[in-house]
């Protein structure tokens, strides 16, 4: 694409269409199973985009990233607000919450503001950091994250109870 803006507009498109799905597929799969995948989607098309850019096949490259953008706009983009509320108790849910949300906004500055150091130190290789770092949230995900679809708060928080006694 020659023009960046329109790169950019594509991707806001492709980033804010998914999210109109994510309640029905969280509801059928759960939003823990959903933030799962769209880790696993995000950690492969990283792969592949860091492949693409070896081989230098940017046609792919630009494919890649629009499933990048599509696995993380129909999970982690709008499921992690659904569920940062989900998991806190009501006497601190609102406090918690603010703070994982300022926690976010402050990570998309780090990755936003660091990028442009990373593709210029790693090259083609850019997205390796991002690869390792998915596979983390996976594992954290998948050993800290309950399902709160269809749960009460009072159950959610009987779910980390349980876990804390194990």
């Amino acid at each position: 694409i020659s023009d960046s803006r329109v790169g950019t507009l594509i991707i806001d498109f492709i980033n804010i269409w998914p999210a109109f799905f994510t309640g029905v597929l969280a509801n059928r799969f759960g939003a823990r199973n959903m933030i799962l995948w769209g880790l696993s989607g995000m950690f492969v098309m990283s792969v592949l985009m860091t492949v693409a850019f070896i081989v230098d096949v940017s046609a792919l490259s630009i494919v890649f990233t629009a499933l990048y953008v599509i696995a993380f706009g129909v999970t982690l983009g709008p499921l992690v607000w659904v569920m940062t509320a989900d998991i806190f108790p009501d006497s601190i849910r609102a406090s918690a919450s603010s703070l994982c949300i300022g926690m976010n906004w402050l990570c998309n500055l780090i990755v936003g503001v660091s990028y442009p150091y990373i593709s210029d130190a790693l090259n083609d290789y850019a997205y390796v950091p991002f690869v390792a770092l998915l596979a983390l949230f996976y594992l954290l995900a998948l050993k800290m994250v309950p399902e709160t679809s269809g749960k009460s708060a009072e159950e959610i928080q009987a779910e980390y109870d349980s876990r804390r006694e194990k």
